[in-house]
């Protein structure tokens, strides 16, 4: 497979995280990733709390650029979504084959969280568990 962003061939490689490993395609010269059917929700809801978010991803002219799917043979356009956890990051998904494109960058800004706000949701989870008893 090449490339949607820049037609490089991906190379693959492992993400390894917690207790998850999952092979991946990953371009050796933008540094994007692209994730078969279902690969991603292994690893996205993996949060880590920073004291201060930095996000290296693209500006939203390069991430609303025209991708085509590296998988499928008739190579369909990607087709763009905000991602939920992060309204900065715009992902490129297929509707055919259902993987997933993150540009460099992408990936890190899904799984950083303020750690504000992660002290907050833990502090709303153990007062709903207090309200429980």
């Amino acid at each position: 497979m090449n490339c949607p962003r820049c037609q490089h061939p991906l190379a693959v490689t492992h993400i390894d995280d917690c207790k998850t490993s999952i092979e991946v395609d990953k371009c050796p010269n933008c540094k994007g990733v692209w994730f078969d059917k279902d690969e991603l929700s292994q690893i996205e809801g993996i949060i880590e709390p920073m004291f201060i978010e930095i996000r290296d991803i693209p500006d939203k002219q390069e991430q609303f650029e025209t991708l085509h799917c590296p998988k499928c043979n008739n190579s369909p356009r990607l087709q763009k979504a905000i991602h939920p956890r992060d309204s900065k990051v715009v992902i490129d998904y297929c509707p055919y084959c259902d993987g997933i494109w993150l540009d460099k960058g992408e990936l890190e800004a899904i799984q950083q969280e303020n750690f504000i706000i992660t002290i907050a949701k833990i502090f709303t989870c153990l007062s709903r568990i207090r309200s429980r008893k």
